[in-house]
């Protein structure tokens, strides 16, 4: 039997893969579509879980509370770690994704960019020392919630050497990795019980500049300064200019440079309630879905108290089972485990 303290932990872990999953439908009907062309639609914003749209950006036919390939990269992420009992196998991953590109009928269309050129050059035989070294997209972002799970946010170097064991195949370039790691990070800072919103823009530098050396270096804009110039442009603004603030100026498209200083603002706009966040989100435009599944799973962990009919939605919709999968993740956790010795 848990103890109040395990319980917490529990939940706060369930929080971040309800969280992710809720985000990325919520996202999945407007992804690709303009901020202009959503407020179109939905002048009053999207307030529930909707299948994909006759004009969908894709031409995919989606049901309500569909995922795509973000939750799918995660829940491999996660299976991975538990069937090595807490050990990153990144060839087990590889061989799950290629598994799945070949096989699903979805794949095709949802999955991204980077990964799916690094899975291609695989197949052909190219190495995975080389495989990874363009990918600048928020595909690493978006699937590393689990590598967050089972680190420690205080041992960062630590942290940093795991999330770049996943994102070595498709995404190793210091861009990539410091967007990855500073999610992982902050997943690992409210599994452990933070939700000072303050203290996660400070940590993502603090990440940021320990994972700066790692993986191929590619010329880039400072992710430090973008996340800077976006805690400015969404305070002491309206929420409609602060949404147009971020998908005009920081940007909300696949890159990493893009997504993650836009979801540590989503993240202080919902003041860590993954009911709003995931509304945000689906709202903003652009990559709608991988924001939602970032933003909305670290709010998720902060505040996990989602609505039972939701998870069943979500769950049946998906073949999920958040408790299964949460109770294995619990058992990895070092926040358990430093309970434990």
């Amino acid at each position: 039997m848990k103890s109040e303290i395990d319980k917490e932990l529990y939940l706060r872990i369930r929080g971040v893969l309800i969280g992710g999953a809720y985000g990325d439908a919520m996202g999945m009907p407007t992804e690709f579509w303009t901020q202009e062309h959503i407020n179109l639609r939905f002048p009053k914003g999207i307030e529930e879980l909707l299948p994909s749209q006759a004009d969908d950006f894709f031409g995919r036919t989606m049901s309500a509370g569909e995922i795509t390939d973000d939750t799918i990269n995660t829940m491999m992420i996660a299976k991975m770690i538990i069937e090595n009992h807490g050990i990153i196998n990144t060839e087990s991953y590889i061989n799950q994704l290629i598994k799945w590109k070949n096989e699903s009928k979805v794949a095709a269309l949802v999955c991204g960019p980077s990964t799916l050129k690094a899975l291609e050059a695989i197949e052909r035989g190219v190495s995975v020392e080389e495989t990874g070294k363009l990918g600048t997209t928020n595909g690493a972002a978006m699937k590393i919630s689990p590598i967050g799970i089972i680190s420690d946010y205080r041992d960062m170097d630590s942290l940093i050497n795991n999330v770049s064991m996943i994102c070595k195949p498709s995404h190793n370039t210091s861009i990539a990795i410091q967007g990855a790691s500073i999610v992982a990070g902050i997943v690992s800072y409210v599994v452990s019980g933070g939700n000072d919103i303050e203290k996660i823009w400070n940590l993502a530098e603090e990440i940021t500049g320990r994972a700066l050396s790692r993986g191929f270096q590619i010329p880039s804009a400072s992710i430090v300064q973008r996340m800077k110039l976006a805690k400015k442009m969404i305070r002491n603004c309206t929420m409609p200019e602060a949404l147009k603030n971020l998908y005009e100026v920081i940007g909300t498209g696949v890159e990493t440079i893009e997504t993650i200083p836009s979801i540590l603002a989503i993240i202080e706009l919902s003041g860590g309630d993954p009911m709003i966040s995931a509304k945000l989100c689906a709202s903003i435009g652009g990559d709608t879905d991988t924001i939602g599944a970032i933003a909305t799973g670290i709010c998720g962990g902060m505040n996990p108290n989602f609505n039972d009919s939701l998870i069943k939605d979500l769950e049946r919709t998906n073949n999920l089972n958040f408790d299964e999968l949460s109770n294995e993740l619990y058992l990895l956790s070092p926040s358990w485990k430093n309970n434990y010795r």
